[in-house]
């Protein structure tokens, strides 16, 4: 089936009994060869949806454990063979093969929990229920999709068994306030953020929902506008509502996709270099928070307490690096989007000038230096630049505003060691608090980053520091992986 095939409904579950609620509704109507795909964070609602319907099926009551050690929990069921998986350790698709998972698939019901890890395995006729926690209290959102009619009738029948028709989903509300109640929902690929993405269609139209439930969204919204005044490509802000907005879709032309070989990827990136020479001709919005060196120097916290866990070391690294960043990287007051790369750059070839690049993500955006988001496109930890790209990309930019060489490329060096000391921080918290394990691939090409601009002059009361840290190799990803939460 097509992607156009896809329905989606979406819930607010506003208590873990209507969670429970659901779940029995949903388990009255499965039987032999039903696959249920539960995702969402760590604590989203998962195995507690799992737990419940389990519990509901069996003929004796009996504990249902998780089975995050044993990666898979089978029961004899009123309904038949059912079998309780967690993929959450599972690194590829060989090993779901060799637990048998797949031949389940045809004759058993099956709940997976982590389902991202079956890849290609995942069954088309499958159900996929994603739960989100939405504020601190036991409020869940649910969004079901499927592609199999056959979940039609069963899903109506179960809903209003368990009295969700009347629940009003904040969503929906919006999509008819704003007169996209009727157009098909998918769901896109997610970032490090608490922020959730859709892209609608209807007809020959699309647009992209935005959901931040923790996040500004009016200051996007704000800064989406000033971007535009400036001449440059942000999504247009279609409509706003709390914590959500409907942006202008720029399509899919990511220039980390388009990059095949290294000249493309040179113009490519020039191009964005470009956009950067046209938004630092002008300062930064007021009330932005400023990257002040103290900041800086505190934002690589997490480097000694969830990466390394040598917190002993944190007030020597900040002490050491406070004056380094006052010296070479104080802010000059411009606008630092500060996820300026490949995979949030967008071309858009009907436009020209700056406004060819799409820009994607700039919510958390800074007012500092203007070497950053230089350092943020050139010293990506998600993809390898060639070195042509990035020595073009410097002379460029360095020619294009006649800024002081020198002084540029110690600040070049010292923000890009300061940006990956902070995203190792980053992406060891997100393995290790919510269990989003994939962020762990980029560490090594982040710790190389370190150790190339770490060379420079400016950074020589740092390497004794660095030093200490523990490289990410395979051995040390293990241990981080160790400290990932089980529930």
């Amino acid at each position: 089936m097509t992607v156009q095939d896809t329905r989606t409904r979406r819930l607010t579950l506003p208590t873990p009994e209507a969670t429970e609620a659901l779940a029995l509704a949903v388990a009255a109507h499965l039987g032999p060869g039903d696959v249920v795909l539960l995702s969402g964070g760590i604590g989203a609602g998962k195995t507690h949806f799992a737990r419940a319907l389990v519990q509901s099926l069996l003929e004796t009551p009996e504990d249902v454990p998780s089975p995050t050690f044993t990666l898979v929990q089978e029961y004899e069921t009123r309904s038949g063979s059912l079998w309780h998986a967690d993929l959450y350790r599972l690194t590829g698709p060989q090993e779901i093969v060799e637990l048998g998972l797949v031949d389940a698939f045809e004759d058993a019901i099956c709940l997976v929990e982590w389902p991202d890890r079956l890849q290609d395995l995942a069954p088309a006729s499958a159900l996929h229920l994603t739960f989100q926690a939405i504020g601190d209290d036991d409020t869940r959102a649910l969004t079901i999709s499927w592609s199999d009619p056959a979940w039609d009738d069963r899903l109506k029948t179960a809903l209003a068994g368990a009295q969700m028709e009347a629940r009003d989903n904040p969503v929906d509300l919006f999509l008819a306030e704003t007169g996209w109640s009727d157009a098909e929902v998918h769901p896109m690929a997610g970032d490090a953020s608490s922020r959730h993405y859709a892209r609608l269609t209807r007809g020959d139209g699309t647009a992209i929902l935005m959901q931040d439930p923790n996040g500004d969204t009016a200051l996007f919204a704000r800064l989406a506008r000033h971007l535009n005044g400036l001449g440059l490509s942000a999504p247009e802000i279609l409509a706003e509502t709390a914590g959500m907005l409907l942006l202008e879709d720029l399509g899919d032309g990511l220039i980390a996709t388009l990059a095949r070989d290294a000249e493309t990827e040179t113009s490519l990136y020039l191009a964005a270099v470009r956009a950067l020479v046209r938004l630092h001709g002008h300062s930064a919005p007021a009330s932005l928070p400023v990257a002040t060196p103290e900041h800086l120097a505190g934002a690589i916290d997490l480097t000694f307490t969830h990466y390394a866990q040598m917190a002993d070391l944190l007030a020597e690294a900040t002490e050491t690096f406070l004056p380094i960043l006052r010296q070479y990287a104080p802010p000059e007051g411009v606008l630092v989007l500060r996820d300026f790369h490949a995979e949030n750059l967008l071309m858009l070839p009907g436009r020209s000038g700056a406004a060819r690049v799409g820009l994607l993500d700039f919510q958390d955006a800074l007012a500092g230096h203007p070497a950053y988001d230089l350092a943020s496109l050139c010293r990506d930890v998600r993809r390898d630049v060639q070195p042509v790209t990035e020595a073009a990309c410097l002379n460029t930019y360095i020619d294009a505003t006649g800024t002081d060489q020198e002084a540029f490329r110690a600040a070049y060096a010292v923000l890009g060691v300061q940006r990956n000391l902070r995203i190792l921080g980053v992406f060891a918290r997100l393995a290790v608090t919510q269990g989003k394990t994939r962020y762990l691939n980029f560490l090594p090409r982040c710790w190389s980053h370190i150790q190339i601009q770490s060379h420079h002059p400016a950074l020589e009361p740092m390497r004794p520091i660095i030093a200490k840290l523990p490289a990410p190799d395979a051995a040390f990803l293990q241990d981080i992986l160790a400290r990932c939460p089980t529930q």
